[in-house]
């Protein structure tokens, strides 16, 4: 038998083991069909390519003053609108529209640079960018942390006036809301299910990146639409302290945690499949960024998901200030490093 179709045989084979293996104790129902199939090759190519959204990785920041020490070095890829990029920008950067950042990025990912430097206006969705990006392949790819809101004053206005704590913040509570129970993987289905799981990955992520950046505003609404909250991060974003600011008022009602770092329970071998795919799925982290890195992976997936601009920030920003290890994750005015930028075209 030739080696090339042996080990596509043995892919399939191990890609099935993994799940329906009682690691992960998924007890999938219907069984295993071709389409479900297609989302446990991606998941499996992911995972065995470095696993990014699901490591110590992920969201792949810099911060400004790397930047600004690297201008010659890094190419920088603002992504923000063409007018907001008139009215200001780093020095030397190109201006791409999200529809032409995955070919624009395949064209230079070779030519050179040490970085490739994705920018957005808070640093919101160039981390969800950065992260589809990295999943494709493309491992010298970075997000700017908070965007231009760090590299000068002039553009951290809105992101100034969007943290603090949420209306409400003084109902939220400690209790232990539990993960759902094991189901199914979502469903997509390729058009080409024969070509190679490499092909299929990189279709599906321009599919993802085509449909642009979507973000939600949860507590300015009812969480009532949402069926399915979710708080990723360390033990200490969901449950707050008995003392200090904020105390036990850790999270929304109904809010399920997931840890990040260093148990990734996002992994397929721990608790993805507690995730429902037929439900409306509301991701919060600490300040949107990793957030929308994870949002991006799991849309990939098939989820249908959402996540909270500037995460915790907007949602309990005097308790994160207050405690030590939720500080390093705070958006302050200290990092704001009032570094040139130039205007028009």
């Amino acid at each position: 038998m030739p080696v090339k179709k042996l080990k596509n045989i043995l892919l399939k084979i191990l890609t099935v083991l993994i799940f329906v293996s009682g690691c992960i104790e998924d007890n999938i129902t219907p069984p295993l069909t071709g389409e479900l199939n297609s989302v446990a090759e991606m998941i499996h190519y992911f995972e065995s390519e470095g696993d990014f959204p699901n490591s110590d990785l992920a969201p792949a920041l810099i911060d400004a003053e790397e930047g600004f020490s690297n201008l010659n070095l890094f190419m920088i890829v603002d992504i923000r609108p063409s007018d907001e990029f008139i009215n200001g920008h780093i020095e030397g950067a190109v201006n791409v529209k999200n529809d032409s950042l995955y070919n624009f990025v395949q064209t230079n990912f070779s030519a050179g640079y040490s970085k490739i430097v994705i920018v957005s206006k808070n640093g919101q969705s160039s981390a969800y960018f950065t992260c589809l990006l990295r999943l494709a392949g493309f491992n010298n790819v970075f997000s700017l942390n908070f965007g231009m809101s760090s590299w000068n004053q002039v553009f951290a206005g809105e992101l100034l006036g969007e943290i603090g704590d949420a209306p409400g913040v003084n109902f939220f509570l400690n209790d232990t809301f539990e993960k759902n129970p094991f189901g199914p993987l979502p469903i997509i289905s390729f058009s080409n299910p024969e070509e190679k799981i490499e092909e299929r990955v990189k279709t599906r992520i321009k599919e993802i990146i085509s449909e642009g950046f979507e973000i939600n505003e949860v507590f300015t609404h009812s969480l009532d639409i949402y069926l399915h909250l979710v708080c990723y991060g360390k033990s200490r974003l969901y449950y707050a302290r008995k003392f200090g600011v904020l105390a036990e008022r850790g999270h929304p009602y109904g809010a399920i945690s997931y840890l990040d770092a260093t148990f990734y329970e996002l992994r397929s071998v721990n608790y993805l499949q507690t995730l429902p795919r037929s439900e409306t799925i509301l991701l919060y982290d600490y300040n949107g960024q990793l957030g929308a890195c994870m949002t991006a992976y799991l849309r990939v997936l098939g989820y249908d998901v959402k996540f909270l601009m500037f995460g915790a920030n907007r949602l309990f920003y005097s308790r994160m200030i207050d405690d030590p290890e939720l500080f390093p994750f705070v958006f302050t005015t200290s990092l704001i490093k009032n570094y040139p930028f130039k205007t028009g075209g």
